[in-house]
């Protein structure tokens, strides 16, 4: 994978995690169905970074 292409993944994952938790905030009282998505949002974002950076160091 190339600099560049890495760049572009981490962006959007930072992005998917970063939204995860604004629908926290813009809304706080979410249904259970609501709370599951959104920890699944920060859940890929960050697990996706942490691939992504472990991938880079091998």
């Amino acid at each position: 994978m190339t600099e560049s292409r890495r760049n572009q993944l981490r962006f959007v994952l930072v992005f998917v995690a970063l939204y995860g938790l604004i629908l926290f905030l813009i809304r706080p009282d979410p249904t259970r169905a609501q709370t599951i998505f959104r920890l699944t949002l920060v859940g890929v974002g960050v697990v996706g970074l942490v691939w992504v950076q472990r991938r880079k160091s091998r």
